[in-house]
């Protein structure tokens, strides 16, 4: 049997639990106002004095004097004494919340005064306000919830009471009877009475005695309670028998099926252990489950968890794994290959799922560490030095490159014409020269741009990826956040860099020789190269 957890906050009230029991002073005025043994003017006074305090003190007080039972005459004749007015209080709704646990924790008090303020709370608060009730009475002192059921008042505080596992379930059978016994309207049986009947922990006895109440009062609303009642092997024969019986009397239907079913229930001995063992059972999960809440389990598993999540990236970004095959597929000059590489490069560094990872790691840790979750005392090499740019080529750069290549190989042809003359046929040797040159330029920015391609793949691999799960590991989230978006920017170069691999196969980069510085033989020539193409015999 557990304790209730005391809740925080109540709805509608943001006065945190520990401001939510009087001062001394104003424990001190409440205990005077109900106790009937002082004089008019102590009791008057202490009124008085919650009226000048004001909010929830004079909530407090103006429920003591409005609640009804035996004192209510007398604190009426008091309030009337000392003038106050409690027509129209001055406070607030979280105040007069806040009054009724004054009310309720004050130890002073009549008890009959303290169940009011319980009921009134629970009625205002529901769940929290039963959880706050129950920090504030003794945990033994919930008795009076009977007979409070019994003068017709307190009913949903005693359905709360009696669902509560952590009460103890001589005092919620008890009150569970009450509740049994009132008039509750037709068809409706409270969901309490239901699970006490049906609880392998309470005596058959009083499970029978629940189900007899109900069908006194109303005979159709105990046929579910009896049948609970005659079906459980756990119950005494006896008791099932007599449950049979009063069946028969509203439902010989189901009796008759009730009887036919004792034949086939185990033993009581049997059904005892059955239930000691499962309760074994229960009780092994229970440790198991508080094995695992222990600050070492939790640690253990936030650590396991942050290593997964770690070893993820690490293995997501490997160069075993990532476009691996990209040297193959550029050397092969596989486009579709080539595309799918830079797209699984694409799709590493713009998941989502990898910012989420970083993020989720850092949470982790932070509940792991606190404070010091967040370490930027070691930097490692690859940000030292500041290599942090990637390899970046443009179409400009490559077109200089491309017409720098055309220039040296026609004056490498220059050369060879100056020392060793021309062949017979002029303009076809310039056709011929032409075209070689154009090979051989666009197999050179093929071969620039797909060695910018590699160049991509291998710092990503290489470098940038390590250094994000190194920063991670080093809990220095910034800067894998930093090269996260780095790498993302990576990835556009990576596409950009592919439509340049393949477009000199497009013919994009001709160039025409007459751009450059030649002698005056050779300009002649191809000015009458570009003018005209060749005869038959290779004249212009």
């Amino acid at each position: 049997m557990g304790d209730v957890e005391r809740p925080e906050l109540l709805p509608d009230c943001d006065v945190p639990a520990g401001r939510r029991q009087p001062d001394e002073l104003m424990t001190t005025c409440l205990v005077r106002l109900a106790d009937e043994s002082l004089g008019d003017n102590w009791r008057t006074s202490a009124l008085q004095a919650c009226m000048v305090r004001g909010g929830a003190a004079l909530a407090a007080a103006s429920f003591i004097v409005q609640a009804p039972g035996p004192w209510h005459e007398d604190l009426q004749h008091i309030l009337r004494l000392s003038g106050v007015g409690v027509d129209r209080p001055a406070y607030s709704s979280a105040e007069y919340t806040v009054g009724l646990c004054y009310v309720a924790g004050t130890k002073g008090l009549p008890a009959g005064l303290r169940h009011r303020a319980v009921d009134a709370l629970v009625h205002r608060a529901n769940d929290a306000g039963y959880a706050e009730a129950r920090h504030l009475l003794p945990k033994n002192g919930w008795t009076w919830l009977a007979d409070a059921v019994r003068e017709g008042w307190a009913l949903w505080t005693a359905q709360l009471f009696s669902q509560d596992e952590s009460a103890p379930l001589t005092t919620r059978m008890r009150v569970g009877l009450a509740l049994a016994e009132h008039e509750h309207p037709a068809g409706y049986v409270p969901t309490a009475l239901e699970r006490l009947a049906a609880h392998p922990g309470a005596a058959s006895k009083d499970r029978l005695a629940l189900a007899v109440a109900v069908g006194q009062r109303a005979p159709k609303d105990a046929t579910g309670l009896l049948r609970c009642v005659a079906s459980d092997s756990i119950v005494q024969a006896g008791h099932r028998m007599q449950a049979i019986e009063l069946l028969d009397e509203i439902d010989p239907v189901k009796a008759e099926e009730m009887r036919a079913l004792q034949t086939r229930l185990p033993s009581v001995r049997a059904a005892r252990d059955q239930q000691r063992d499962a309760a074994a059972r229960a009780k092994q999960r229970e440790v198991a489950r508080r094995d695992r809440e222990t600050p070492a389990a939790v640690t253990g598993r936030l650590d396991s968890k942050v290593e997964e999540l770690l070893n993820d990236l690490r293995c997501r970004g490997s160069a075993d794994w990532l476009a691996d095959h990209l040297d193959d597929h550029i050397a092969e000059n596989d486009w579709n290959q080539v595309a799918q590489d830079i797209a699984e490069i694409c799709g590493l560094v713009r998941d989502e799922e990898i910012e989420s990872s970083i993020r989720l790691v850092e949470v982790l840790t932070q509940i792991r560490y606190g404070d010091e979750a967040s370490s930027t005392s070691g930097s490692s090499d690859f940000e030292t030095r500041g290599d942090l740019g990637f390899p970046r080529l443009t179409r400009e750069e490559l077109e200089e490159y491309a017409r720098a290549e055309a220039e040296r190989s026609w004056t490498l042809w220059r050369g060879l014409v100056e020392k060793h003359g021309w062949d017979d046929d002029r303009l076809y040797e310039l056709d011929r020269q032409a075209d070689e040159v154009d090979r051989h330029v666009a197999d050179s920015i093929c071969q620039k741009a797909g060695d910018h391609l590699r160049a991509l793949q291998q710092y990503l691999v290489w470098e940038l990826w390590p250094a994000l799960v190194d920063a991670a590991e080093r809990r220095d989230y910034g800067a894998a956040h930093n090269h996260l978006a780095t790498a993302r920017l990576l990835g556009d170069e990576a596409e950009h860099a592919e439509a340049l691999w393949r477009s000199p196969t497009l013919g994009n980069y001709s160039f025409d020789p007459r751009t450059m510085s030649w002698p005056r033989d050779f300009w002649l020539v191809m000015e009458q190269w570009r003018r005209g193409t060749p005869d038959g015999n290779g004249q212009g």
